[in-house]
């Protein structure tokens, strides 16, 4: 449990006492007046006591911060959180990867046809007739 002051006077109903007597004044000036009436505080102490006094006071509500759950946001309802199955990862790595066995075959083709446009377009043909 916090510590009783000294003096035994709460300073911060002190602090928001004389900030609704005067709104416009400055932690310095709240200081040098609560000085005067023997209370010692610091100017970021007055400062925090008055924006925690703006704040809504109250029963908190119990709710977390981030994304509900249940939130649909970015996605259709009905649709599960995450990647479909089957689909591959997202590092491309695995795709980029060519075996050696395979960049071989492709190197003795292109020299089989006479060249990579030759091969290019011998390719382009092949997709059109699979597809």
């Amino acid at each position: 449990m916090a510590k009783k002051s000294a003096s035994g006077v709460n300073k911060s109903k002190e602090i928001r006492d004389y900030y609704a007597a005067n709104p416009k004044a400055k932690p310095k000036e709240i200081v040098e007046a609560m000085a005067e009436k023997g209370i010692n505080v610091s100017a970021q102490y007055v400062s925090t006591i008055r924006i925690n006094s703006k704040k809504k006071s109250g029963k908190k509500t119990g709710k977390k911060r981030g994304r509900p759950v249940g939130s649909t946001k970015g996605r259709p309802v009905g649709r599960p959180a995450g990647r479909p199955a089957g689909r591959p990862p997202l590092s491309s790595k695995s795709t980029d990867m060519v075996n050696v066995d395979a960049l071989l075959a492709v190197k003795k083709m292109v020299e089989q046809v006479g060249g990579i446009d030759q091969a290019k377009s011998a390719l382009n043909a092949l997709e059109k007739l699979t597809r």
